[in-house]
């Protein structure tokens, strides 16, 4: 049932856009900060709080699939299952992103060139050089594909709805979040252990996928430049593995598609190099996929 739901929602990401405006995450700041209030209130520090926070959808969603899941002969399931999973991929498609932003500079319409790069890299993370631009669109390409969409289908394979759910609710809590409606302000030292759990949890779940991209950015780019940063990057302190695991794609990303022999200067040639980035990125889904068929075949998925 997985690679059937996994094949559906990647074919669906593709193909339409539509998804996106379904993926609405208004409601979770004021529903993490009622949460957080009841368990402070209780004592509990920012790990208990951020478990407790975490729980209560995932016990939801798991009540969901209990109840549902099997009627139909599990039709249902499996709809259910492809509707957690789209809404848990994104919230934007980056190959598509990565598109429109091609298509502007191939048009050279700098004007929609920088809004696009601004949508990929935040508003204060554009560079003004062309070039520059391009090398940093490239790097977000490489990096952004595990917490976007890998990192989300690995725990959906492991562990079903519900490792989806887990991935893409931990993701958006260690990001700030405003309070709202009428709960006090929790203190800034409770906010930020409450943050910092958050961090560490979306590390240590990103560590396995994290190298297994990697891998697949070996596998389908150049092998014997890729696989060594993989092998000396394997392993680190548990402080530091956030940015370890990002840069990890980063670097193993830009060797795959041997970013050092690219004039980087050049605005045509930079483009380019994004453009082998986004092939990377997409070969690397399809040795996924074909991986995760062949374990389902010998029955191991």
């Amino acid at each position: 049932m997985s690679l059937i739901t996994i094949l559906i929602a990647v074919v669906v990401e593709r193909l339409t856009h539509a998804i996106e405006n379904l993926r609405s995450f208004t409601w979770l700041p004021r529903f993490t900060g009622m949460i957080r209030a009841r368990a402070e209130g209780f004592g509990l520090g920012g790990t208990a709080a951020l478990v407790v926070t975490l729980a209560v959808p995932l016990v939801i969603v798991a009540v969901i699939f209990q109840l549902l899941g099997g009627l139909l002969a599990g039709l249902v399931g499996l709809l259910l299952g492809l509707i957690v999973l789209l809404f848990c991929l994104g919230p934007r498609d980056l190959n598509r992103q990565v598109d429109a932003y091609l298509e502007a500079g191939a048009m050279k319409d700098e004007d929609r060139e920088l809004k696009h790069a601004r949508e990929l890299l935040g508003e204060d993370n554009v560079p003004d050089d062309a070039a520059e631009r391009s090398s940093a669109v490239l790097q977000k390409a490489l990096s952004e594909s595990n917490p976007r969409l890998f990192a989300v289908l690995f725990w959906f394979v492991i562990l079903g709805p519900l490792g989806a759910v887990l991935y893409r609710l931990s993701h958006l809590l260690q990001t700030p979040m405003a309070q709202e409606g009428d709960e006090k302000p929790q203190a800034e030292s409770a906010e930020d252990g409450f943050r910092q759990a958050a961090v560490r949890l979306v590390a240590l779940l990103d560590w396995i996928p994290a190298r297994l991209v990697a891998l697949g950015y070996a596998l389908t780019g150049t092998f014997d430049r890729a696989f060594p940063v993989l092998r000396s990057n394997f392993t680190g302190p548990l402080a530091g593995m956030a940015e370890q695991n990002e840069r990890l794609l980063r670097e193993a990303g830009c060797e795959a598609v041997q970013l050092d022999d690219v004039n980087m200067k050049d605005p045509l040639e930079a483009r380019s190099a994004v453009e082998s980035a986004s092939n990377l990125v997409f070969r690397t889904l399809i040795a996924f996929v074909a991986v995760l068929a062949l374990l389902t075949i010998v029955g191991l998925a």
